[in-house]
């Protein structure tokens, strides 16, 4: 996905009961197709964790952010940052600010992964319930600060409202032919379709979203865009 106008860039079809695992070499190499892609973040969830790839990405010209398992097995080097971040909303079991603003703490480590033997940056974020949320890193310290490595994991959910969008809005999990082909074609018609809905919606801003915009273009189709704004 591209993080910043949140349209798909690539995709691949797997079969129902097939891990996902595999395909991320395949979507790796496809990266290679955008140029402008000269560094790449890869973010990606604990179904893709694998510790020979958190080398093999540290060791490229790449990074990552993803979250760490919680029986992951490391040790900490050293504590690098560790401080309060003010979040909007207030919950009863956490410290509130004058402003009414709860906090929550934030810790930078440096760590070695026990099953890599390899050095990366983990960062602690405390939940509202006094829990925490461990995200595992190459991003340098120095270049991409603790709430940077949150905020761009945080970006992966343009993946799951795209699916949810799909699901919703048109009617991916229904096809109407019953071969392979036909499948796939219906796939990435729909798939076609949500871009261009989405440069529609960018450059036409409309209220009341997806389902408000794919009205618009069925009841606008053969007029200009300039005709109803």
């Amino acid at each position: 996905m591209d993080g910043e106008h949140k349209n798909p860039l690539d995709a691949t079809v797997t079969e129902g009961d097939s891990h996902e695992s595999p395909q991320f070499n395949l979507l790796k190499d496809d990266v290679e197709v955008f140029a402008d892609l000269d560094s790449v973040i890869w973010v990606f969830d604990r179904a893709y964790t694998r510790y020979l790839r958190f080398c093999e990405i540290k060791h490229s010209d790449d990074d990552f952010v993803t979250l760490l398992h919680s029986d992951a097995r490391f040790d900490v080097i050293e504590v690098l940052e560790e401080f309060e971040v003010a979040v909007s909303g207030t919950n009863a079991a956490q410290p509130n600010n004058s402003d009414g603003k709860s906090t929550r703490r934030v810790r930078d480590e440096r760590i070695e992964l026990a099953e890599t033997g390899e050095e990366f940056c983990r960062i602690v974020l405390e939940t509202p319930d006094g829990e925490e949320i461990e995200y595992l890193t190459t991003l340098a310290s120095s270049e991409y600060g603790p709430i940077d490595v949150i905020s761009i994991y945080t970006l992966r959910t343009c993946i799951e409202i795209l699916f949810r969008e799909l699901k919703q809005y048109l009617n991916i999990e229904n096809f109407h032919s019953i071969s392979l082909n036909g499948v796939l074609l219906e796939l990435f018609c729909a798939l076609i379709a949500y871009v261009l809905v989405e440069w529609f919606r960018q450059c036409h801003p409309v209220k009341g979203g997806m389902a408000r915009a794919i009205q618009q273009v069925r009841t606008f189709w053969n007029e200009t865009l300039e005709s109803f704004g």
